[in-house]
Formats: C-alpha cells, structure tokens, sequence
C-alpha cells in the first residue's frame, strides 16, 4: 500500500515537472508576425548605405578601395563599383557590411577575391 502511494507521487511530482518545462521554454516576446524579413531589410539597406567615396575594407581591417559608384541592378538587388588599385571591379551590395562606426564598408571577400570579379566595363 504504501509502495503504491509512493508510487502514485511520484507519477504526479514528475508530470507536473514536464508542464512547468512546457510553460517555461516558450519565449516571452514571440516575434510578431508584422516584422518584416531579415532579407528584404538587408537588400534595402545595402542599396541606400553605401555612399561614393566610402572606404572598403575586408574582414581582417586592411583598406580593400574605395565605391566608385552604388545602383540598383536589374534584378533589384545593389550593385557596387569599387575602385581598387586604380581598376574598377564590380560586386553585389550583399558581399558589403557597413561597419558598426557606419562610415566604411566591410566586405566578406578578400582583396584578391575582389580583384578577380568582374571588371566595370569603359
């Protein structure tokens, strides 16, 4: 009998756990459905930060060039001429960063991978 109603505690002590774990690992501030998404800020983001005459720099800090130019391409996404050693190389605004001061550019690539991009035609 009072293996049964050790028993039967225990049963209870353990379910009662598990609801209080339910309750507890739901966020608090569940993201609104309103937000718009990451991918459509960044797009719009990249094409009105980045000005001519910003400095490029890459993930280690070393100055890559400067924009020479910033427009929107035919698919809608930023493009980005950057002069770099006196040539002008395009690529896509997602491949740039604006650095937390906001007053450079920070690309994903590596300068020889920038130099190796298509070039800006004329």
């Amino acid at each position: 009998m009072r293996a049964l109603f050790y028993g039967s505690v225990l049963a209870l002590s353990v379910g009662f756990a598990a609801l209080a774990q339910d309750a507890a690992s739901q966020p608090v501030n569940p993201p609104s459905a309103s937000a718009p998404p990451a991918s459509d800020a960044s797009a719009t983001a990249s094409t009105s930060t980045f000005k001519t005459g910003m400095v490029v720099k890459d993930s280690a800090g070393f100055t890559v060039g400067t924009i020479a130019r910033v427009r929107k391409a035919a698919d809608g996404t930023a493009s980005v001429s950057i002069a770099v050693d006196g040539k002008m190389v395009n690529l896509p605004g997602a491949s740039l960063s604006l650095s937390p001061s906001g007053k450079q550019a920070v690309s994903s690539m590596t300068k020889a991978e920038i130099k190796a991009a298509p070039r800006t035609p004329g």
